[in-house]
Order: C-alpha cells, then sequence, then structure tokens
C-alpha cells in the first residue's frame, strides 16, 4: 500500500504539479474552500476532473499548508478493489498515510468515489465528526446525487459538474481572447474550428494535440472505457450489445426528434428496455436528453425527445462521416454551449407552425435560437418562421447561429457561433 499511496501523492514531496491548465471553475470552488462542505465533482471521463483535483492541491500549497496533510486516492486503481464493497476500509487508508507520513491527514481527495459501495455512509461520518477539513470526492455517473445519497448528505455538500473545455476556454487556449483576435486571423481560426468540431475539446485532445490518427483513437478508447465502465458494468447491464446498438443509433442521429416507442422499434427492443438504457446513457454524461417544450402542463408534446453528445469528438470517433454532419455537429456544439453558459430548462419547439432548435431560460428570461450552418435564400424563411412557434410567450431575445455568417435581419441577430459563446463571462456552475 505504501508505494500506492506515494505513487499517488508526488506532491508529498513538496512540488506542485506542473504544466495544469487552470479551468473557469477554478474561480467557483476556491470560494468555498474554507467552508467544511463536502465538494462533489461529477462528470464524464476524461473531461479533467483530476486535473482540477491537482489544482486545488497546488493552491492548498500555495497557502502554506502541509503538502503531507493532503491526501489523495484514486479509487478506480487495481490496488483498491478490497475497498470497493468495504468503505470503511477507507479509514485504514488514510491511517496508513499517516503512519507513512507522521502527519495527520486534514484534506481528502477521493477520485471516482462511485466504485465504492455505500461511500457516503464514509462521507457521512467523517464529516459529522470533522474528521477532516474538507473532502472532496469525484465520480464519474450522476446517481452520486441521487436518491440515498442527496439524502444522507442533505445540506453537507456543494456539487458541480465537470465537462470537456468549453468552447471559451478552448479558444483562450488558441490565443484567441477578443473580437481583435478573431478578425484579425479568421482564416487560422475558422481551420481550428474545423478541427474542434471533428475531434472535439476533451483536455487531452485538446492540450497535447497528437497526430490525427491518434487523436481518433483516443476517442475510441474514451468511448469503449465510459461504455464500459460507467454504463455497462456499473448498471449491470446484461444485452450489451442491444445497449452499444443504442448509443450508435443516438449518436448517428443527434439532433433528430423522436418517441420512445420509435426508438425502441429502430433498435429491435422495447418501450422500457430503451428508456432505461437511454437513462444509463444520460447519467455517465455521454448524452443528454431534452424534450419538446410544453407550453401546458396538459399538453403531451413533451413525450418527444432529442438526444446530444457532450463531445462532438466522441460522435466522429465511432464511425460517422464529419463532412456530411457539419450542421448536426454545429447543432451539438451549441447545445453544450448553451449548458457551458449557464441557459437552463433547454428544450426545442415542434409545432405545426414551424421548428425552433432551442428555447432556453437564463436570470429568468426565455431565449430563442436556430442553428444554420450556412444562411442561404433557400433556409431563410424557415429558420426566421422558426421564432413564430412561441404565441404569446414572451421571447427577450432571437438568434441564428451560423459558423461564420453575421447580420441582423429585423430582431433577429445573426451571429457565428464562436462570436456568441467564446467572449462571454463562463458563469460560475
Amino acid at each position: 500500500m505504501e508505494a500506492t499511496l506515494l505513487r499517488l501523492n508526488k506532491h508529498w514531496e513538496g512540488q506542485k504539479y506542473p504544466s495544469l491548465y487552470k479551468r473557469d471553475l477554478i474561480g467557483n470552488l476556491k470560494k468555498k474552500k474554507d467552508l467544511p462542505h463536502i465538494q462533489v465533482l461529477t462528470g464524464i471521463r476524461r473531461s479533467g476532473k483530476s486535473t482540477i483535483f491537482r489544482l486545488m492541491i497546488n493552491d492548498l500549497m500555495d497557502e502554506g499548508k502541509n503538502p503531507k496533510e493532503i491526501l489523495l486516492l484514486n479509487l478506480d486503481e487495481p490496488f483498491f478493489t478490497s475497498l470497493w464493497a468495504n468503505a470503511a476500509g477507507l479509514y485504514q487508508v488514510v491511517e496508513a498515510a499517516e503512519k507513512l507520513t507522521s502527519v495527520k491527514i486534514k484534506y481528502l481527495f477521493l477520485d471516482e468515489i462511485q466504485q465504492v459501495k455505500n461511500w457516503e455512509l464514509f462521507a457521512k461520518g467523517a464529516y459529522d465528526t470533522q474528521h477532516f477539513n474538507k473532502i472532496y470526492i469525484t465520480g464519474s455517473n450522476s446517481d452520486l446525487l441521487q436518491n440515498h445519497f442527496a439524502t444522507l448528505l442533505s445540506g453537507r455538500y456543494f456539487t458541480n459538474t465537470i465537462r470537456p473545455f468549453s468552447l471559451k476556454e478552448w479558444m483562450l487556449l488558441h490565443d484567441f481572447p477578443d473580437r481583435y483576435s478573431t478578425v484579425n486571423r479568421r482564416p487560422e481560426l475558422l481551420q481550428l474550428l474545423d478541427s474542434y468540431m471533428k475531434y472535439g475539446s476533451f483536455p487531452e485532445i485538446v492540450l497535447n494535440p497528437p497526430s490525427d490518427d491518434i487523436k481518433t483513437e483516443l476517442l475510441k478508447n474514451y468511448y469503449d472505457s465510459i461504455v464500459l465502465k460507467d454504463c455497462i458494468v456499473y448498471n449491470q447491464i446484461r444485452d450489451s450489445s442491444l445497449f452499444y446498438r443504442l448509443l450508435h443509433f443516438l449518436l448517428s442521429n443527434a439532433g433528430a426528434p423522436f418517441y420512445y416507442t420509435s426508438l425502441a422499434k429502430a433498435v429491435s427492443s422495447n418501450e422500457n428496455t430503451t428508456r432505461n438504457y437511454l437513462e444509463y446513457a444520460h447519467r455517465s454524461y455521454v448524452i443528454s436528453d431534452i424534450t419538446n417544450f410544453s407550453f401546458s402542463l396538459k399538453e403531451e408534446t413533451r413525450s418527444q425527445h432529442k438526444v446530444y453528445s457532450i463531445d462532438t469528438g466522441l460522435m466522429n470517433a465511432v464511425g460517422f462521416q464529419f463532412i456530411q454532419r457539419g450542421g448536426m455537429l454545429l447543432e451539438n456544439i451549441v447545445y453544450n454551449e448553451l449548458v457551458n453558459n449557464g441557459y437552463g430548462e433547454i428544450a426545442f419547439v415542434r409545432s405545426t407552425g414551424g421548428e425552433c432548435d432551442f428555447i432556453a431560460k437564463k436570470e429568468g428570461q426565455f431565449h430563442a435560437f436556430q442553428v444554420c450552418h450556412e444562411l442561404t435564400p433557400l433556409n431563410q424563411a424557415r429558420e426566421i418562421n422558426g421564432f413564430n412557434v412561441f404565441g404569446k410567450l414572451p421571447i427577450a431575445s432571437k438568434t441564428i447561429l451560423t459558423y461564420n455568417q453575421e447580420e441582423t435581419i429585423d430582431d433577429i441577430r445573426v451571429i457565428p457561433f464562436w462570436q456568441f459563446f467564446g467572449f462571454v463571462p463562463s458563469p460560475d456552475t
């Protein structure tokens, strides 16, 4: 055990973790670091949760904290499999670390906690007895925040979701911090954006960009690992072939409306199984499931759904044709950026009068969005008519998000997606 603890806690040597990119969320986490509440970070694998742990450890060291007071455990490690059915064993690991360093552990970082059954009992006990100054936890499944956990730790935790790099973070990394830089270097930006749309924004893909074939191989590995560990094994799915078939269908038809009944028919299954499998994929953050906007609780239109991927790189890595999917990829990016920028209650609107790609709420107001890779005389009327489906519902703004066009049509703003999302302040989520 001692060798494993030393390997996982390089900071004990007094050296900070190098070459870490500061995520937008760090400011929010620092505001809460002196509160005793357990900090829970959830999100898809490879999105940077472990890096945020190391950033927070660096921050503690900057404050003068003894690095040996900080214990980091990755519970995905094979060495810790004996703990997966024994949450109380975590105390034994802490004691082993304290014996090794001769220093009491005050800050505990538990990575991929979902591996440990009844871990929330350990967390509650440690919190209630003030065993540590602060506990940080990550998990790759939103189940962490459901049912028994939420009841047991009510009022004792904060939660934040970690996602792949936002467009704003991506643009800053490529030295496009403002409108001036995008105007001055637009050809370069558009070329980079093509790669962004194809390979997505997982940190490892963006920060240390390998060759294109290696990017694809990495993304395929991400996909296989996430689906196997966080969907199939975690939920004890028996028909793994059906699950892969369902997820492949959903990702290849991202943004296309469906009903549970039609989805079940498309993958040769039944509605209950299909509904459950879709929920498993949603909980592991691979996809998001949104519904048709309901103007009234009595309306049945909300039974229609659309699915979007957490990252366009995953969509392309499992064998889809990038060139033929420009509009679909752009729509998927816009959905993710609405989430990244603090929009809530995101839905689409389909009625006999037309269709609007997204309606979303922010600061108490509804905003409507159409997504169009290229606005032309042939499709302009259709895109504009999509804003006429809201009846008397007040809409604060109407925006058509494009790949590279900018103009104003009456009260509708036409703007490149990268300009709309790239320069706005990211919310503290």
